[in-house]
């Protein structure tokens, strides 16, 4: 039989369907798409079969038992879900389906997502390691703050900072810390304090917040000009339990703006009062320099060989006397 457009390869059903799940395969083993869940059902084998829809299209998935018991989310019809695993073809019928590993709910849920992915990406090119962090000086002169000016990070800096250590100079940087220009007003801040004379520390940060809040601290840019920054960083971003990507770049992690202020300088009295201990220290130690000193010489006074030249010198001061009356003799006489 002849074939139509002079074509000389057929294939099965099967065939075709086998070639196509390889393409497929090979370009997307993995991605991350967001849908509506539908048509969700669990049967007894354990494996999860949904649709993910938005208002254009649908995609078939599955996820199996073994994925299926490590979900964090619990899947239902009508919510809004990230499902992240690998696109297939099922041969049988000839659709393809997203299989997947990995499901979050959508809304924070992508934001998490990415948060994830960046923190992962990251990690792998070593910004998080400790062998890049600088040591924070012990007694910084002047310290710039990155942060809102009309925020409370800002108050509690500046009052823990005034109280622990009021000779520190504190050079605040105004910029937005939540929003689509925050992250890169924060760059621009860091950038213009690396080329700045003076600044020993960097305190970057904003009070607590939602993970959309505080999500200008865990954009790339933020993480590279931290990582980048020759002052050291400390990050003081939200509470004790966010963690900001910003929080795993820099030099120091502080739990809240005011720990952060806590991190960057001692108390004043309690160096004052470690000064007077070391001054009463030193003069001990040199009184008791000096005590051994002067027994040492007066041991050395009573000593034979000492004895034997102070003998020597009265006898020499006698002989002394005895020229110098000679001579006067002679000069009377002469």
């Amino acid at each position: 039989m002849e074939l139509p457009f002079g074509e000389t390869d057929v294939y099965s059903v099967s065939e075709i369907n086998e070639l196509v799940s390889g393409v497929v395969q090979e370009h997307f083993p993995r991605v991350s798409v967001v849908g509506e869940v539908s048509n969700f059902r669990r049967p007894s084998s354990g494996h999860l079969y949904f649709t993910l829809k938005d208002e254009q299209a649908q995609l078939r998935s599955v996820c199996f038992r073994q994925s299926a018991n490590r979900l964090e989310v619990e899947l239902a019809d009508g919510i809004s879900v990230i499902v992240t695993g690998r696109l297939t073809v099922y041969p049988a019928y000839g659709q393809y389906q997203l299989v997947a590993d990995a499901v979050v709910a959508a809304g924070e849920g992508r934001l998490e997502l990415a948060f994830q992915q960046l923190k992962s990406r990251l990690e792998r090119e070593g910004l998080f390691d400790a062998e890049h962090k600088q040591e924070l000086p012990r007694y910084p002169s002047c310290i710039a703050v990155v942060t809102s000016p009309t925020g409370a990070a800002l108050h509690d800096i500046l009052v823990t900072l005034s109280r622990r250590w009021p000779c520190v100079d504190v050079l605040v940087a105004p910029v937005r810390v939540q929003g689509d220009l925050a992250s890169g007003e924060i760059v621009g801040a860091l950038e213009m304090l690396s080329r700045s004379r003076g600044v020993d520390l960097i305190i970057a940060g904003r009070g607590g917040g939602s993970l959309e809040d505080l999500w200008a601290f865990n954009t790339e840019p933020v993480a590279r000009a931290i990582f980048d920054c020759p002052i050291p960083v400390i990050s003081a971003v939200g509470h004790e339990t966010d963690v900001t990507i910003a929080d795993l770049v820099a030099d120091r992690r502080a739990a809240t703006p005011t720990m952060a202020a806590e991190l960057a300088v001692p108390v004043r009295a309690e160096v004052i009062a470690k000064l007077e201990r070391v001054q009463m220290r030193l003069e001990k130690d040199a009184n008791l320099r000096i005590e051994l000193t002067r027994r040492h010489i007066r041991e050395m006074l009573r000593s034979h060989a000492m004895g034997k030249i102070r003998g020597r010198i009265e006898q020499g001061l006698q002989k002394l006397d005895y020229l110098l009356d000679r001579l006067e003799r002679a000069v009377r006489q002469g």
